[in-house]
């Protein structure tokens, strides 16, 4: 007797959206037109079987995926992005697709494992106040580099995850996540250099200890998590001293490696801290575009990119292969490997 199984329309959406499809580009693939894919996500009507397979071989899942529960307790609203004025639709929807999709995978591991204590705090303090605060938590002396951030935050109870994807418009994206606790999550877009990498993070990191219930503008939250940032990775009481006059983009560069940060940080950070005047910072923005650093600084002063490995080292423990993985939440070897990869 063949089983009839209930086709859950939420996990046809949420295949076609982290692949990056439209539904007009599903369709087109299935053979089918688009007003059928959009019944089939608003649970208006069922596929066949045949169609359903088809589906899955175009957004790389087993059919079985599109029998599974939604996840719950995980709206679009409560992801902080950066730059979310600049997303497209589709660019923000294949983004938290991303996130629920690792999000769901995250809270069925540690439910079977035991995670690093939590030592991440949450603060009502201005930002400044807030990133030496968080720094003293996480274990980091007040007056060094951090040499590796996301090692930091991990060993300290969170989670980082690099998307698969570049995304043009979204350098990361964070979330406090229901798991064996509430943990922080950060999403940060593969694709981008090592000392941006490393501001997103900590950027991020202000957003998950400041607004856990997000309030004002955007822009000011925003503004918030900049200032945050630039104290948690360049602390302001011993980067005065290094930040010496007269600055020049020599001088500059020879700080870069040192803090792992841009040299475009490290000029808005002694104009943040009035080491410049207005005018010499506009003129150390000049000779970097005339050099054309504006978008890519020297590439002998390029910092590594940091590797996350929590999510790695999770799936690792529980499971013996890839595939065993892969079947155990309804993907395709080829997309399990592909998440695997980047994390």
């Amino acid at each position: 007797m063949t089983r009839i199984a209930i086709i859950n329309g939420d996990r046809i959406k949420q295949a076609r959206e982290l692949n990056g499809l439209t539904q007009s580009e599903l369709a087109k693939l299935v053979g089918c037109n688009q007003s059928a894919i959009a019944h089939f996500e608003n649970n208006r009507t069922a596929p066949s079987e045949e169609v359903l397979i088809k589906i899955a071989d175009a957004t790389n899942v087993l059919p079985e995926f599109f029998e599974k529960l939604s996840v719950s307790g995980f709206s679009l609203g409560t992801l902080s992005y950066r730059s979310r004025n600049s997303l497209t639709k589709k660019e923000e929807s294949k983004a938290y697709q991303y996130a629920i999709t690792m999000y769901e995978q995250i809270k069925m591991l540690s439910s079977r494992l035991r995670l690093p204590t939590l030592r991440f705090p949450r603060l009502s303090e201005k930002p400044s106040l807030s990133a030496r605060v968080t720094r003293v938590s996480l274990g980091l002396e007040p007056d060094k580099p951090i040499s590796n951030l996301i090692n930091a935050f991990e060993n300290n109870g969170g989670i980082v995850l690099i998307t698969p994807f570049s995304l043009p418009n979204i350098d990361a994206f964070s979330h406090w996540g229901d798991l064996d606790i509430e943990r922080p999550i950060i999403f940060i877009s593969s694709g981008i250099p090592g000392d941006r990498l490393r501001f997103s993070v900590a950027h991020e990191m202000g957003h998950l200890v400041m607004h856990t219930a997000p309030m004002g503008k955007i822009s000011s939250m925003e503004k918030e998590a900049n200032v945050f940032a630039a104290e948690l990775l360049m602390p302001g009481e011993t980067i005065r001293n290094e930040l010496t006059l007269p600055m020049t983009l020599t001088s500059i560069a020879q700080l870069k490696p040192k803090w792992g940060v841009s040299m475009q940080a490290l000029i808005y950070r002694a104009h943040e801290l009035k080491i410049i005047t207005d005018r010499q910072y506009r003129y150390l923005f000049e000779q970097l575009s005339a050099k054309g650093w504006r978008t890519k600084e020297p590439s002998n002063l390029d910092i590594p990119i940091e590797a996350p490995q929590a999510f790695v080292k999770m799936v690792q423990s529980v499971y013996r292969n890839t595939e065993l993985y892969a079947d155990d939440i309804k993907f395709k070897p080829s997309l399990a490997r592909e998440l695997i990869a980047y994390n």
